[in-house]
Parts: structure tokens; sequence; C-alpha cells
């Protein structure tokens, strides 16, 4: 197992970079959601929503990368881990619920460009796509300051529909770039610290930077003549989120519900088994490997088979021996369970 000092500086690493990574989301979900306001961008606003919800999610991962750590005691006896769990089953329900409002607003967004967009003719729809694909480009090259531009609106109004500013798509761009820094610097530190949320949090950035990559394509195509893509791109970044929150209460509902994990920890338990067991005289074999996932840690049950003309200070031994190898070679176990099981020849 890790050493005291390791332990604290994994955590502090830990709370350090979720902090940053809280920070960053506080900073782009206010950016965002001023830009989709005045640029009149519901994209923007999913995203912004998006990253309103990971400040929720970066909260529950300090508070329970902190808690999970804590050593048992009476009042848990087998540890804090699953505080991960119950945090993630929260955040999660928040997340799916915020998907469907966001849908829904969407849903709402493009019901009212249906009828222009039927009524739209052929030639008319091309030539306003050469106009505004000139927009974006003189736009682009113009290197007009996005807090200090000479531009006197956010959007214009053209046949009694709102058309996106070309100016948004530079906050979706720069969403991506931070959210990408976010889960290397994350992910690295997740696997330093062998932390399981961090590196789960580490994820949930990659997929803002994907999130935001489908609000820039959507604006990008409402910029072109085509705004019905930007409540689209709306729609597409709700799912995107009910999706994500989905798959971290399913994950939590497995945790609580004492679902196997994954057969990796049990294989990482086996094959140590494996190198150990026949080294000692006294063991005869093992049986059972049981896995148990609490948060970030992995409680284990084994079956050790013994001679019966094995004295009670050498299963002592032995049983002490295998646990202290467990814990040096498989470092997330937390709590190994013995069993004895009594072999005649």
């Amino acid at each position: 197992m890790a050493s005291k000092m390791n332990m604290i500086e994994h955590n502090q690493a830990g709370s350090r970079i979720t902090l940053v990574g809280m920070g960053a989301n506080l900073g782009m979900s206010v950016a965002k959601g001023a830009a989709g306001v005045y640029f009149h961008s519901s994209a923007l606003l999913a995203d912004a929503a998006h990253s309103l919800s990971d400040i929720l999610g970066d909260l529950v991962t300090l508070y329970t990368f902190r808690k999970s750590r804590k050593p048992a005691d009476a009042l848990h006896p087998f540890g804090y881990g699953r505080y991960e769990a119950l945090g993630t089953l929260v955040v999660s329900t928040f997340l799916v619920a915020a998907g469907l409002g966001i849908g829904s607003h969407a849903l709402e967004q493009i019901a009212q460009f249906l009828p222009d967009i039927l009524a739209t003719h052929a030639g008319s729809a091309a030539q306003d796509t050469v106009g505004s694909a000139k927009t974006l480009v003189d736009t682009a090259a113009s290197g007009e300051s996005l807090l200090f531009g000479h531009s006197h609106a956010a959007h214009e109004v053209v046949d009694g529909a709102v058309v996106v500013d070309p100016r948004a798509i530079w906050f979706a761009a720069g969403s991506i770039v931070v959210n990408e820094a976010l889960f290397q610097a994350t992910m690295k530190v997740g696997k330093r610290t062998s932390s399981n949320v961090l590196i789960a949090n580490a994820w949930h950035h990659r997929s803002d930077a994907l999130t935001s990559l489908v609000s820039a394509g959507a604006i990008g195509g409402a910029i072109l003549g085509f705004p019905v893509l930007d409540a689209l791109g709306g729609l597409v970044v709700s799912a995107m989120l009910a999706k994500s929150g989905v798959s971290m209460m399913a994950d939590a509902v497995r945790e609580v519900t004492d679902t196997p994990p994954s057969s990796q920890h049990a294989e990482d338990v086996a094959k140590t088994l494996n190198d150990i067991v026949p080294t000692m005289h006294a063991v005869r074999g093992y049986t059972t490997v049981q896995c148990r996932k609490s948060g970030p840690f992995v409680h284990v049950r084994i079956g050790l088979q013994f001679g019966a003309n094995v004295s009670a200070l050498e299963i002592v031994k032995s049983i002490a021996l295998v646990r202290q190898t467990l814990h040096d070679k498989v470092d997330y176990l937390q709590d190994i369970d013995i069993n004895i099981e009594i072999k005649n020849l």
C-alpha cells in the first residue's frame, strides 16, 4: 500500500486538480451563458448549462475523493468508499433532468423553425448560404475583439428569424481547448494517485470538449444560413448530457447493489495468488476469489486451503503473508477477508 506521505501528497494533488477544474467550469459557464444570450445561440446555452452542472460534479468529486479515503472506524467498519457511489447517484439525477429540460427547449425552437424551412425555396437558400459564408470568413479574418468589437448587435432579424452572430463560435472553440487541457491534467493525476473517481472526472472533461465541438459545428451551420442547426445542436448536446447522467447513475446503482465489478479485479488478485501460493509449503491452494467495489477501493474475499496437519501458528503466518502481499501488489484493495479451508489428503 502507499505510504502515509504518498497518501497525503495524493490527496493534495487530487484536491488541487479538482479545484482547478471547478474554477474553469465556473468561468466557462458564465462566459458561454452570456455569449449564448448575447449571440442568441441555443447550443452555447446548452453547453453553458453543461459546464454549470459540471461544477456540481466537481464538488461531489472533491468531497467523495477526500471522504472515501478516510480509514475505517467504528461508525463505518468497512470504510467510507460508498460515499462516492451515493454522490454519483445524486449528480447523475441532476444531469438527466438538465438534459431533458434542454432537449425540450431545443425541440420548441425546432418546431418554430420548421414552417420557415418548408417554405424556403432552394434558390433562395443557396444565395443565403453564400452570403452567410462570406460573413463568417470576413468576421474570422477581421481580428475584432470578442469583448470590444464594434458591431452594434449580437444578432440580426432576417425575414422574422433570428440569425446567430458569427463570433459565438469562438466561445465554443475556446471551451474545447480548455476542457481538453483539463482532461490531460486530471487524467495524469488520476493515474498517479490510482483514483478511479479522478479518472472518471477526467473523461467527463473530455466529453465536455466533444460537446463543445458539437456546439461549434451547430453554430457554424447556423452562420452558414441554417439557423435550425443551432437548435439541433442544442438537442444533440442535451442528449449527450442525459446519456452521461444515465451512465453515471447505472454505475452508482451497480455499486450500491453490490453487483460484482469488472473481472479485472479478480484477475489481478488471482495473478498475485498464483505467484505466491506455490512458494508457501503450508498452503495447498486457493478457491474463492470474490470482489466487491467500494468507491475507489475493492474488498476481496478468498479461500485458502491448508492441510489437516498444519499448525495454527503456520496458518496465521500464511494468512498474514498473503494479505500483506496482496496489499503490496494490488494497491486498490482495502479489505481482504480470508476464509480458512482444511483439505485432507
